[in-house]
């Protein structure tokens, strides 16, 4: 037996030294693997964070990429996507150090391999860094943008998927290893503890009960920890899976489930339907509130979602206000009605107005989808397929729901094919400048023109706004048209002049991105002054919507220092938005323009009360009130009656360009109370 047979003082003194000595390493091996075992798991959740990371900002990086083909105004884009792929280059370093120690992702880099992460990473490295070198729009820099754009959403986007499974599953059996270590060590303790029990501490029974609830102490802490590493791990599949801000299905959950659903499409007699939701006018709420309100409207926005769904479907945020919806109605002939009933529910739920740390925030929802048919598998087809019928949900004015129709691929494509003439265009100055004039309505004598833009295409010809303005506000060249048409009228203003006509001002359109340009004001000034004009002889037209956007909004800052300087400011179409009363008391406005809408119901009692209403108003501000949609004789004489001060439209002259408006002035005169010449009055 040894030291452990019972006899002096001396030897049981020894025993007792022995155990506690056996005590100490026990507890200090405990400790250190616990040590390991937390400093394991905090490593191994920074490396699957980081490889999550290092997927989102590849698509960074390719967004990004794509501001390429803007010459000028990307110089910010191109440091922050030089910035982005610095971070990139440097996180894959890391990664690729750190998947030494798993097995599974190192096999994903194949470091040395040209079909490995890491052969990938270096050629999408080299792709970006040589389209940024590239001058904008050139033929290279597409090719490489094209290269991107294919290897950022398949290729790299797949294997940077796999690179944070394989991190996962690594750290998953490496946690299990580690707990298997400690369940041994726990195991090594307790029968340690039994044998000391029996041989050492039998004569001192109470220091081994003390000794017990140590061991059981530490057995409870050591279970705790498990509990907490568990809860982390779920956490970590949790936001691997979710929105963070909305709590709602990722992109990645959304394809998954996607392709889960799509094998049970009806198999139940229930249709799988996918919609893709845009909200309207959120761009403007992060513009002008800021991005805190911003996000609380995507919360609010997502939780109205829900609330028109069903517990089995699925709500997806997919980029910034973008959102997909799966859901399921009852096959057969009545599914697209269903659909549309679901989908306009949504889209009214959303536009509820908000109220928002003291502001009303009121958004819309555009929404198209598709239904899913047996043979439909391909979950990026329907997202696509559902993408192009938003498209033109948009295009019909927003706040509808579309569903989609093969057809309709042909329009997105020839879109998109406008969209790289809209570029093309602004540097080979299409844009040209057309003329309508305005008369009063006391003497037919010209108060002006107002200037508009015409595209003169070079495959298309003559394109009107309606078929190019709105795509210019969504790809945010909409500011560089409005300013390349307003030097052509300033510059036809001077040259009408010196002809001899008589054009007292000049209407110009500012549209809400161009106000917004810090530079916007101050540059208008200067091109006035620069052609020997004075303030007074231009007037800025805004739209009535460009003032519902806040007291804080830079395009309202932007018209009160036009006014403080001497230019005059119209509100163009009013009657069809909602600017407050008190919004407008507080600019120096000098006319508001009634809508052609109204103009053209006057036969209706309900519209010439409206504009009994706006003269009276206008007149009340000391406003001049000009009608637009002037046709008829009949219109004018109503017009003229109700108290308007000034006529535009086809009855006084259609949009003309620079030489057929100086034929224009050249066939018409002014003689008192009659308009000589023209369709209105005879």
């Amino acid at each position: 037996m040894g030291i452990f047979n019972r006899g002096t003082a001396d030897q049981l003194w020894q025993r007792y030294v022995l155990a506690l000595g056996i005590l100490v390493v026990l507890l200090v091996g405990g400790h250190m693997l616990h040590l390991r075992v937390l400093q394991d798991g905090a490593n191994d959740a920074e490396t699957i964070d980081l490889s999550g990371r290092q997927r989102m900002l590849s698509q960074r990086i390719a967004g990004l990429a794509q501001t390429l083909k803007e010459p000028s105004e990307n110089l910010n884009y191109e440091a922050a996507l030089l910035d982005a792929l610095q971070v990139f280059e440097a996180s894959h370093a890391d990664l690729l150090a750190r998947s030494e120690d798993f097995p599974s992702a190192k096999a994903v880099y194949a470091v040395g391999e040209d079909w490995g992460l890491d052969a990938q990473v270096q050629a999408f490295v080299r792709d970006v860094h040589n389209a940024a070198s590239y001058p904008a729009a050139a033929p290279e820099q597409l090719v490489l943008l094209h290269r991107i754009e294919v290897a950022a959403f398949k290729p790299l986007l797949s294997n940077l998927d796999k690179a944070v499974k394989a991190f996962a599953y690594d750290a998953e059996h490496r946690l299990e290893g580690l707990e298997r270590m400690q369940l041994l060590a726990l195991l090594l303790a307790l029968g340690l503890l039994v044998l000391e029990g029996a041989f050492i501490f039998y004569p001192a029974h109470r220091s081994v009960v003390l000794a017990l609830k140590a061991a059981q102490e530490r057995f409870v802490q050591l279970e705790r920890r498990n509990d907490d590493l568990q809860k982390m791990s779920e956490r970590l599949e949790y936001s691997a899976h979710h929105d963070q801000l909305t709590g709602l299905a990722n992109r990645k959950k959304l394809h998954s489930e996607l392709h889960h659903r799509l094998k049970q499409n009806g198999q139940t007699g229930q249709q799988l339907c996918v919609m893709h939701v845009d909200l309207d006018r959120f761009k403007e709420i992060n513009d002008t509130l800021g991005h805190g309100v911003g996000d609380i409207v995507l919360m609010r926005a997502a939780e109205s979602m829900k609330s028109r769904t069903r517990k089995g479907d699925l709500v997806a945020r997919v980029g910034g206000d973008e959102f997909v919806i799966a859901v399921s109605v009852s096959a057969g002939p009545g599914a697209k009605e269903q659909a549309t009933r679901i989908a306009e529910s949504i889209i009214a739920r959303i536009r509820e107005p908000m109220l928002i740390e003291g502001n009303e925030c009121t958004v819309g929802a555009s929404i198209g989808f598709v239904l899913v048919s047996s043979d439909d598998q391909d979950s990026d087809r329907l997202i696509a397929d559902a993408d192009i019928a938003l498209y033109e949900a948009k295009g019909k004015g927003r706040g509808v729901a579309v569903a989609f129709e093969p057809k309709m691929r042909n329009g997105i494509e020839r879109r998109y094919a406008l969209i790289g003439d809209l570029e093309r265009a602004i540097e080979n100055n299409e844009f040209v400048p057309f003329f309508q004039p305005k008369v009063a309505f006391s003497n037919g004598r010209v108060q002006g023109l107002e200037v508009l833009s015409r595209w003169q295409h070079a495959k298309r010809g003559l394109l009107l706004p309606g078929d190019f303005i709105d795509l210019a506000e969504e790809t945010g060249l909409i500011d560089r048209i409005d300013w390349q048409v307003a030097l052509a009228g300033l510059d036809a203003l001077v040259d009408f002049r010196a002809q001899g006509f008589d054009v007292p001002t000049l209407a110009v359109n500012a549209s809400a991105a161009s106000l917004r340009n810090g530079d916007y004001v101050a540059d208008m000034k200067l091109a006035v002054a620069m052609r020997g004009l004075a303030p007074q002889d231009v007037r800025i037209e805004v739209v009535e919507s460009t003032l519902i956007s806040g007291e804080n909004d830079r395009a309202l800052s932007a018209l009160k220092d036009f006014a403080a300087s001497g230019f005059k400011i119209d509100i163009d179409d009013f009657g069809t938005g909602y600017a407050s009363l008190s919004m407008l008391s507080r600019l120096h406005l000098s006319g508001l323009k009634i809508d052609r809408e109204l103009v053209s119901g006057l036969e209706r009692s309900k519209p010439m009360q409206i504009i009994e209403a706006i003269v009276g108003l206008a007149k009340g501000m000391n406003l001049e009130v000009i009608a637009e949609g002037v046709e008829s004789p009949k219109q004018f004489a109503a017009l003229q009656a109700a108290g308007c001060d000034t006529a535009q439209g086809f009855g006084i002259g259609h949009p003309m360009s620079a030489k057929d408006t100086k034929l224009w002035f050249e066939s018409y005169s002014s003689q008192p109370n009659k308009v000589t010449g023209l369709k209105v009055v005879g």
